[in-house]
């Protein structure tokens, strides 16, 4: 993947693959150091209470303005829940965030937070001319949500 950096000396922007220490300019010879990368922001999200717009905003934040509506919304601490599926069963797990693992409650499989954290597939609903209960449908695990504390 591609960086780019302005160069100190020419003021040229110069291309760089990601993670060299210093690029040269091909143009005036100066060679400029690349910064280390800036540490990953974790984010969380929350429904606006003015006009219900889905917000995103840094965790450690503890008012968030909504850019449509202007109005200032409490970031509650329940928004430090995170989600993992289970690895065996693939319900929805809740759990506090920063937790390495999670054990799930219905199949007892301790689940790493770091890894495995896709959101559930959604269920199969029988349209209007097939039976509640059909052959092909029935091999197909629907996600459950389990909170666990």
């Amino acid at each position: 993947m591609q960086s780019q950096i302005v160069c100190h000396r020419c003021r040229r922007v110069l291309a760089y693959p990601s993670g060299a220490p210093s690029v040269c300019c091909a143009m005036c010879r100066a060679i400029t150091a690349v910064p280390p990368p800036a540490p990953a922001v974790e984010m969380a999200q929350l429904i606006c209470g003015g006009c219900r717009t889905l917000l995103m905003y840094t965790r450690n934040a503890d008012t968030v303005r909504c850019s449509c509506c202007s109005t200032v919304n409490l970031v509650r601490p329940v928004n430090n829940i995170a989600h993992v599926n289970c690895g065996r069963c693939r319900t929805t797990l809740m759990y506090p965030h920063g937790a390495p693992s999670v054990k799930c409650a219905i199949c007892d499989y301790i689940t790493n937070t770091g890894i495995n954290t896709m959101s559930p597939a959604p269920c199969p609903r029988p349209t209007s001319n097939e039976s509640a209960y059909n052959a092909s449908s029935a091999s197909v695990v629907c996600p459950q949500t389990c909170i666990v504390f």
